[in-house]
């Protein structure tokens, strides 16, 4: 019996979400980790693929991802995202390092590393 308590304990924990702050949630679909907007129920609207470190302040989402085995910046601006839009409204990148930095500096994006 133990046993199984276990193997459902460690089930529960590994379909939980990796990363979350509502209405944004990390979630694997096939094999890929993706960001996106949680629609409820299971539901969601992809944002960045393979998303590596993520941070986040009031207005927008910092992401370092790995789409495509090409690593880059990105941000999320949260004012602006809803639940209807595509990825493509509210996601600006890839940048480069210095370029995001720069972003960083002009709009108050949280600071995200490469590591």
């Amino acid at each position: 019996m133990r046993i199984f308590l276990v193997l459902v304990s460690l089930f529960l924990i590994g379909c939980s979400p990796v990363w979350e702050e509502q209405p944004y949630e990390v979630y694997y679909i096939e094999g890929t980790k993706t960001l996106g907007h949680s629609l409820g129920e299971g539901a969601y609207i992809g944002r960045i693929d393979e998303p590596i470190n993520i941070e986040t302040n009031e207005k927008y989402i910092s992401v370092y991802a790995c789409p495509y085995k090409t690593c880059a910046f990105y941000y999320i601006d949260k004012i602006k995202d809803h639940k209807f839009a595509e990825h493509d409204e509210f996601v600006y990148g890839p940048y480069t390092k210095d370029q995001f930095s720069a972003l960083v500096k002009k709009l108050g994006l949280p600071v995200v590393s490469s590591v």
